[in-house]
């Protein structure tokens, strides 16, 4: 029996590790249009406002689109919905590098916001599936970790591209979109071939694994309107208005404020990044190893969250007053890497109350984030004007502190659990 053991632990990170291949894959591709978009401006004569629309249509259309992408991925299963969804918005990368206009350029984007949206509900449906409930927590935190991880290589790349291609008849920015649809189309076409949707239908995996507790919400009709529910979308809503500030208006935020130049902008801009870069991943494996010493959803889930949380919103206030841009970034980076080591609190909750239902669960938990991420750029756009810089990120810190306020009434325990 502990062969056994042995290989079903090594089953489920090969598992693992294709869906994080499959997270930063999919980062790379919606993060590289944000690096180029004043060279794509100019190949079509866009104005800011008009790329600006462009760039939102794919978060409404991303958001929009998750819960029927859940519903899909708990219908069909992973091994057949997520390479379609990975090998759909790849070609979606691939068909925006031959756009010949702005408007085709514009119907590709936010297709692949469509397409793009079943990918990690089918991720937290299977983690359900292979791993069980005090191991969800790692293999959460380490998605979270991928797509930053798809992020930071697709900025610095495609960055790359454009000035090693800047006198060449074919744009930078067109080729990064073809290579970076490549290792979807290569990674769609293997996964079902060696995927199972469970453990015991793997032949070297011992098939009297037992299977993962069901949840309630399995079982409850009503549960779209639970309260846990409902904290579950606000909390995702508020982190992910609070995470995009850095890839939106972050930069816009330090020149305006500590005089710095776009160079020195986009050097510090990184550092709240690879703060979430490395707690995802470490936060994933601290909350299970606490989850195990506790034996309590309430402590490794709740407790977590809310401190995670509310010290990441106290470093953004205490970064505030400093004027030095280095040190001030610093501590802001502090705070990022506070929320990363949280983060993997969300997913497993959905994982720990879903069941069956988790991915439609998570789904509509991230339907929720998107409209978060969606409109933040927008309100920032609207209120400095009235605020001023300065305001904006006190704002920033008073979200994170929201957050923290949601976990504190937020039993993640279930309540009726079977076998």
């Amino acid at each position: 029996m502990p062969a056994a053991n042995e290989k079903t632990t090594s089953a489920r990170y090969v598992v693992l590790g294709a869906f994080c291949l499959a997270a930063m894959i999919a980062y790379m591709q919606r993060t590289a249009i944000g690096v180029v978009a004043g060279n794509i401006r100019s190949d079509f004569g866009l104005s800011t406002g008009a790329m600006g629309f462009v760039m939102s249509g794919y978060y409404w259309t991303y958001a929009f689109s998750q819960l029927p992408a859940g519903w899909l991925g708990q219908r069909f299963g992973s091994r057949w919905m997520l390479p379609a969804c990975v090998a759909l918005s790849s070609g979606c990368a691939a068909a925006l590098a031959f756009s010949s206009s702005w408007v085709a350029m514009m119907l590709v984007w936010l297709l692949a916001g469509i397409t793009i949206a079943g990918i990690f509900p089918c991720c937290v449906q299977s983690i359900v599936r292979w791993f069980p409930a005090q191991e969800r927590a790692f293999p959460s935190g380490a998605l979270g970790s991928s797509m930053s991880v798809g992020g930071a290589v697709s900025t610095a790349l495609t960055g790359w591209l454009v000035k090693v291609l800047a006198e060449s008849t074919w744009p930078g920015w067109r080729v990064a979109f073809v290579l970076y649809a490549l290792p979807g189309l290569l990674w769609a076409a293997i996964f079902p071939w060696w995927f199972r949707e469970r453990p015991a239908q793997v032949e070297a995996v011992a098939s009297d694994q037992p299977q993962p507790a069901v949840a309630e919400f399995d079982d409850s009709p009503e549960w779209w309107t639970d309260s846990r529910t409902i904290l579950i979308c606000l909390q995702q809503f508020l982190r992910a208005a609070g995470y995009v500030f850095y890839a939106t208006w972050f930069p816009s935020y330090l020149q305006a404020t500590r005089g710095v130049s776009t160079a020195e902008a986009g050097l510090l801009t990184s550092l709240p990044l690879l703060g979430v870069v490395a707690g995802g991943a470490a936060g994933g494996w601290a909350i299970d190893r606490i989850d195990r010493w506790s034996g309590s959803r309430r402590v490794s889930r709740q407790l977590v969250g809310g401190l995670s949380h509310t010290v990441c919103g106290l470093l953004i206030f205490a970064a505030a007053p400093i004027q030095n841009a280095t040190l001030a970034v610093s501590v802001i980076s502090l705070g990022s890497l506070a929320f990363a080591l949280g983060s993997a609190t969300s997913y497993a909750v959905t994982m720990d109350l879903g069941g069956r239902r988790a991915a439609t669960l998570f789904a509509v938990m991230n339907m929720c984030g998107n409209i978060g991420a969606a409109l933040c750029p927008l309100a920032v756009g609207l209120l400095v004007p009235h605020i001023g810089w300065d305001a904006i990120l006190w704002c920033f810190g008073g979200i994170y502190l929201g957050v923290a306020c949601c976990w504190a009434f937020l039993d993640p325990t279930p309540r009726t659990v079977s076998a």
